[in-house]
């Protein structure tokens, strides 16, 4: 699993090396887009507790104290969007940026809960591990929300690891299947945030 792991955020990080984070139109839509999935955090994270009985004790106190440590991230977003001189009201939500949240609330439910680990673990891994390069490409008063998870997630990671280890092995197969499909489709969508900031820029 430590190859899946590595693999997806090695593809990522060459990824994001690749995009033009200096370019504002792009730089606000990727805001916009995180705000709109950001905003389904507490919520695909209630959606799994509701599944979780006291023989899931660990998973429901993990899942509970998670979800107050991401209260009101979305607003965060928020500010940075601001400070670049724009709203999420700004920006169309994508249909890629949709299908990567609307996925999950049947994948929570599918898995009783537990699947939801791998969006999170995918999520938490990328400002550690993926975006060391090109922080810094962007204004501080417009980076507060990726400032924010490089320097939290590092301990959510490992509690994130810990957790999935500790769970049965099908299960485990399951989390890792969503581990690998959100990576996908948040690749998917930060190159079409490319593509319609170039598009953007060509037009004006």
């Amino acid at each position: 699993m430590k190859k899946t792991y590595l693999n997806k955020l090695n593809e990522t990080e060459l990824l994001i090396n690749s995009l033009p984070w200096k370019d504002q139109s792009f730089y606000a839509q990727f805001l916009a887009q995180t705000y709109y999935f950001v905003c389904h955090s507490t919520r695909l994270l209630a959606r799994s507790i509701s599944h979780f009985g006291v023989d899931r004790d660990n998973l429901y106190r993990r899942f509970a104290t998670h979800l107050k440590e991401e209260n009101y991230h979305e607003k965060i977003a928020v500010l940075d969007l601001k400070a670049l001189g724009y709203s999420p009201s700004d920006f169309e939500e994508l249909s890629i940026t949709k299908a990567f949240w609307e996925s999950q609330y049947y994948k929570i439910d599918q898995s009783k809960g537990t699947s939801l680990l791998g969006y999170i673990l995918y999520l938490e891994a990328i400002p550690v591990n993926c975006f060391k390069e090109v922080y810094g490409s962007f204004p501080d008063k417009a980076s507060r929300f990726l400032k924010l998870h490089m320097e939290e997630d590092p301990k959510h990671l490992e509690e994130a690891m810990q957790m999935i280890s500790g769970q049965k092995i099908e299960d485990q197969e399951q989390i890792w299947a969503n581990y690998c499909k959100t990576a996908e489709i948040y690749q998917l969508m930060l190159v079409k945030i490319a593509e319609i900031s170039k598009s953007i820029k060509n037009v004006a």
